[in-house]
């Protein structure tokens, strides 16, 4: 397997006909259709996972992911046993990531992983300048549900699918504090 470097960015115009394929087609639709619209028009944020490479000879295509930063508001009342504190009983504020999805030739190599760290660390570096109690997902099966528990996120809302997940700000940044 060759040596690659994987950088995010947002998405560009040729990226929604780059090819990418997650197997999972209300993603694939997503991104096909509405993502870069959704991202110029301040909708939600979309950043690609781009591999930078000479050999391209093993197939992957120059697109390997994506996801969608948002913000959003989550009810004080499902967040505040997560947090272990009261809270105001008025919406609180959220990072929301709206999908993520890994391009299905390029799976087994931990990108989802390096998604998710991404978003988080562009979430915490926003709470900087935006209070942001958290970041919500909206799990849309098992399987994702038991990938962003492997990541602390806990679920809020567990009476249907999709499942909200919640992560304490607080825990986001603590992630990055050694690096």
């Amino acid at each position: 397997m060759n040596e690659r470097s994987y950088r995010t960015r947002p998405i560009g115009s040729a990226d929604p006909s780059s090819g990418f394929r997650s197997g999972t087609r209300p993603l694939d639709d997503y991104f096909q259709r509405h993502a870069l619209s959704n991202d110029q028009g301040d909708v939600g944020r979309t950043y690609v996972l781009d591999a930078s490479f000479e050999d391209i000879t093993d197939g992957l295509p120059d697109v390997l992911g994506f996801y969608t930063l948002s913000m959003a508001s989550v009810a004080s009342q499902d967040v505040a046993s997560v947090l272990a504190k009261r809270l105001p009983r008025y919406p609180m504020p959220v990072a929301l990531i709206g999908r993520l999805a890994v391009d299905e030739r390029a799976r087994g190599r931990r990108l989802g992983e390096t998604l998710l760290l991404d978003a988080l660390a562009r979430a915490v570096e926003a709470s900087q300048l935006i209070a942001c109690l958290g970041v919500i997902v909206d799990a849309k099966d098992a399987a994702a549900e038991g990938f962003y528990a492997k990541y602390d996120f806990v679920t809020v809302d567990d009476a249907s699918w999709p499942r909200r997940m919640f992560l304490p700000m607080h825990v986001a940044r603590a992630a990055f504090e050694d690096d």
